[in-house]
C-alpha cells in the first residue's frame, strides 16, 4: 500500500510541479515528450547553489517595477527547488520564435486541434494568461520582462485533487535566455536556456519535492527540449508551406483574433522570404 501511495504521489508531483513551472513555455504540456531522440541538447542540467546564484544575478531587477521585484525576489531567494535545464538548440526564424514564446496559447491550440492535449490556455491580458491541465492543476502566468534575449515569467498555481485534503499552492519564476546565430544557408540557430525557481506552500512538500527532483527534473528537461523541437517544426512548416500554415491559423478558435492574425502573417512572411531566397 505504501508503494502504491508513493507511485501516486510521484505522478501527482510530476503533474503539478512541472505543469505549474513550465506551462508558460509549454514544456509539461508537450504531448510528444517521450524521449529525447533527435533533440539537440548542449550540456547538462544544473541544480547547485553556484548556478542558482548566477541565475539570480542575471534576473533584470532594474527593469522591473517595485511590485514585480518583490514577487520575483520572494521566490528566487527561498525556492523549494532550483533547476537550470540543459540548453536546447533549434533552427527557427527569430521573430516567430519570440512570438510563440510570448503567446504559448497558439501552440496549445494547435495541439488541441490535433487532439493530443487537454491543456487549456486563455489570454487574460497583453502579458497574462490562465492555464489548466484538465487534471486539477490551474495557474496564472505573467510575462514581467521581455527582450530579444531575455524573458522573465512569474507563475502562480494550485493543485486541487484527491491526494491532498486541501489545495496545494505554489509559485515559480522562469528565466529564459535566448541566443541567435545566422547560419551560412540563411537559417537561424537559436539557443534556449531556462532557469526554474519553484516555491511550494505545503507542509512537508519541500522535502518530498527535493527527494524526487532527479526524476522530475529529467522529465522536465525532455519536455522542454521536445517542445522547442515542436516550435522548430512550426518554423520549418512556415518555410515550406506558408499557405497551409495560414489555413491552420484560421482554425485556431481558442486564440484571440489579433494574435491569430499575427501568427498567420509571420507564417506567410517566412514563406515568402524563403521562396524569394530560393529563386535567387
Amino acid at each position: 500500500m505504501q508503494t502504491i501511495h508513493c507511485i501516486r504521489l510521484n505522478e501527482m508531483l510530476q503533474r503539478f510541479t512541472w505543469k505549474l513551472c513550465l506551462i508558460v513555455t509549454l514544456c509539461a504540456a508537450c504531448p510528444f515528450a517521450r524521449d529525447s531522440h533527435g533533440a539537440n541538447i548542449v550540456g547538462k542540467a544544473e541544480t547547485s547553489r553556484t548556478f542558482r546564484d548566477q541565475a539570480i544575478r542575471e534576473i533584470p531587477f532594474n527593469g522591473l517595477t517595485p511590485e514585480a521585484q518583490q514577487r520575483i525576489a520572494a521566490v528566487v531567494t527561498k525556492p523549494s527547488m532550483f533547476r537550470r535545464m540543459p540548453v536546447s538548440v533549434i533552427n527557427c526564424e527569430p521573430k516567430l520564435h519570440q512570438f510563440l514564446l510570448r503567446n504559448p496559447e497558439v501552440v496549445i491550440n494547435i495541439w488541441q486541434l490535433m487532439g493530443i492535449t487537454k491543456v487549456t490556455a486563455d489570454r487574460t491580458g497583453a502579458y497574462t494568461l490562465n492555464a489548466a491541465d484538465g487534471a486539477g492543476t490551474t495557474s496564472s502566468v505573467e510575462l514581467v520582462y521581455g527582450t530579444n534575449d531575455t524573458h522573465l515569467f512569474f507563475c502562480e498555481g494550485e493543485y486541487d485533487g484527491p491526494l491532498f485534503k486541501k489545495p496545494v499552492q505554489g509559485r515559480c519564476v522562469l528565466l529564459l535566455k535566448t541566443g541567435h546565430r545566422q547560419l551560412d544557408d540563411g537559417d537561424y540557430s537559436i539557443t534556449n536556456r531556462m532557469d526554474v525557481f519553484l516555491q511550494l506552500d505545503h507542509r512537508g512538500m519541500d522535502a518530498i519535492t527535493k527527494t524526487l527532483h532527479p526524476l522530475l527534473g529529467k522529465s522536465a528537461d525532455i519536455n522542454f527540449t521536445e517542445t522547442m523541437k515542436f516550435v522548430e517544426r512550426i518554423s520549418s512548416s512556415a518555410q515550406n508551406n506558408g499557405p497551409g500554415m495560414e489555413r491552420l491559423a484560421s482554425r485556431l478558435d481558442k486564440v484571440q483574433p489579433p494574435i491569430r492574425d499575427t501568427f498567420s502573417k509571420h507564417a506567410m512572411r517566412i514563406y515568402t522570404t524563403q521562396r524569394t531566397s530560393t529563386l535567387k
